[in-house]
């Protein structure tokens, strides 16, 4: 029985859709329904808020505890300008100090929060209550820090997400893994300016296997764009009913049957 290891943040935990309950991931995401197409066991380690170095993190960590089982690894990449960080304390009710840091979590003000969220009271009070957390344990005062310095820059956060994709990359295969991947939001391969100007980005870039990428035309018009897309923005873009912030189950089911011939290939390449 193959074994799909599913490493990704909140869209593929699947939050604010019908079936995802507490610390349980949906079942209704786009790799929850292209393993279930298949009849094939899984294991979701995303987790809401997560950096692209919590992804690889945990996806690693997922692989090397089921090493036993046959494993393919379907991630989905988030947004650049997530970075996780070992902290010396807890910040969430983990069971480790890993805590990815988001821009959420540099606001300045409960207000900026409220402004933003507006229609959900649920994601607003889970919003508020991190806030005041994060403030209560000095990392508030660090993200705002560090994002004034650091996290608010195209190159360091375009850098440190390729970086963590062609470190998972190269685990998946030398472990012979078969993998896919996905992202979110694809601005990381939308920068040719600055992936031809700045030798640090292009080196890194270059080593990325694209052949097993999985990514969304462009919408049409308004959008006039050529640039592939990430499973948010082609959601949005196509006007797919969105919660609070994330695309709702039409959106995910549409996009296993764009993802299912490759998804499919790579299942039965890995069999043979």
């Amino acid at each position: 029985m193959i074994t799909v290891v599913a490493g990704g943040d909140s869209f593929v935990f699947g939050a604010e859709l019908k079936d995802q309950f507490g610390n349980l991931p949906s079942m209704s995401t786009y790799p929850a329904l292209l393993t279930k197409d298949l009849n094939l066991d899984y294991i979701c380690v995303a987790y809401s808020g997560n950096s692209n170095s919590g992804i690889a993190r945990m996806t690693i960590n997922a692989c090397e505890q089921h090493k036993d089982k046959n494993l393919i690894a379907f991630v989905t990449w988030t947004f650049s300008s997530r970075y996780e960080f070992h902290f010396n304390y807890k910040v969430r009710n983990q069971s480790n100090n890993w805590y990815s840091l988001t821009p959420w979590d540099a606001h300045e003000s409960l207000d900026e929060i409220k402004e933003t969220i507006k229609s959900n009271n649920d994601i607003l009070l889970n919003h508020m209550n991190h806030f005041n957390k994060l403030n209560s344990t000095g990392i508030g005062a660090f993200s705002k820090e560090f994002y004034k310095h650091v996290g608010d820059n195209e190159v360091y956060e375009t850098y440190s997400s390729l970086k963590e994709i062609v470190f998972l990359q190269q685990y998946l295969k030398l472990n012979n893994i078969p993998y896919m991947f996905t992202c979110v939001d694809a601005n990381i391969f939308n920068h040719s300016e600055l992936t031809q100007t700045n030798l640090d980005i292009k080196n890194l870039r270059s080593q990325i296997d694209m052949d097993k990428w999985f990514l969304f035309d462009p919408a049409p018009e308004p959008f006039n764009t050529q640039t592939p897309r990430g499973f948010y923005q082609w959601a949005i873009e196509n006007k797919y009913p969105v919660g609070t912030t994330h695309p709702l189950e039409p959106a995910h089911a549409d996009a296993a049957k764009l993802m299912k011939e490759k998804f499919n290939e790579m299942v039965k390449k890995s069999v043979q």
